[in-house]
């Protein structure tokens, strides 16, 4: 995971002009423009709002600069600079770094900034659950197996919307088709929340005929 992260801001360094990257711990050539970054701490990252499984995510936390004095190191190091100020991933912090910071490190106070580089790790979205072994009690209770499809307004099929009856415990998801399966009784209510062009979009239905499919189209975008 971390060696994906360097392999990226080795990418952007050099771009920049860096004739080599190190990381805390390597030593440059003394001949080699170098940018250093230095991975010194791990952030807090909350996740984004989603209707499926949120991602894990934090931040890392490098200080950037260059171990060099030469006028051709202060301007690498302007150059990363700006690059991250206009990358939008990338977050910039600006400010004196603190002696305590030079002392652990064992180098001399020199210009330098911090960077903070998001990742994320996506987790698996778990299997909707299907309540087929419970066909036959809850048809004895007035509820009958329906099948549906979701839709957005144009008609297009919207996978992973949630499903939900009201009062039930868990929803499900509608598969790749939009479709889904579930038990429900006539005065059911279905609560359906989908993504449509990025927004969260949500609908109300009751079941129609009881040998009639059961499709729910969900609004367009305001």
């Amino acid at each position: 995971m971390f060696d994906g992260v360097s392999q990226r801001l080795t990418t952007w360094a050099t771009t920049q002009g860096a004739g080599a990257v190190v990381f805390a711990g390597d030593a440059p050539h003394d001949s080699t423009l170098a940018a250093r970054l230095s991975l010194l701490g791990i952030l807090p990252f909350p996740p984004p709002r989603t209707l499926t499984r949120a991602p894990l995510r934090f931040r890392l936390r490098y200080l950037v600069t260059c171990p060099s004095t030469t006028p051709e190191a202060q301007t690498l190091l302007g150059r990363l600079l700006v690059s991250a100020l206009q990358e939008p991933e990338l977050q910039v912090e600006l400010g004196d770094i603190a002696p305590e910071w030079w002392s652990a490190l064992g180098w001399p106070p020199q210009p330098a900034f911090w960077l903070l580089v998001p990742v994320s790790v996506p987790l698996a979205e778990p299997t909707a659950p299907l309540a087929r072994e419970h066909v036959l009690s809850v048809q004895t209770s007035g509820r009958a197996w329906r099948r549906g499809t979701v839709t957005d307004a144009r008609g297009q099929p919207v996978a992973g919307a949630r499903v939900q009856l009201g009062g039930a415990p868990e929803p499900l998801y509608t598969d790749a088709s939009g479709h889904f399966e579930l038990a429900a009784r006539p005065e059911d209510t279905l609560h359906v929340a989908a993504v449509v062009d990025g927004q969260v979009r949500e609908v109300r239905v009751q079941p129609p005929g009881r040998d009639a499919g059961w499709p729910v189209q969900v609004p367009p975008p305001e």
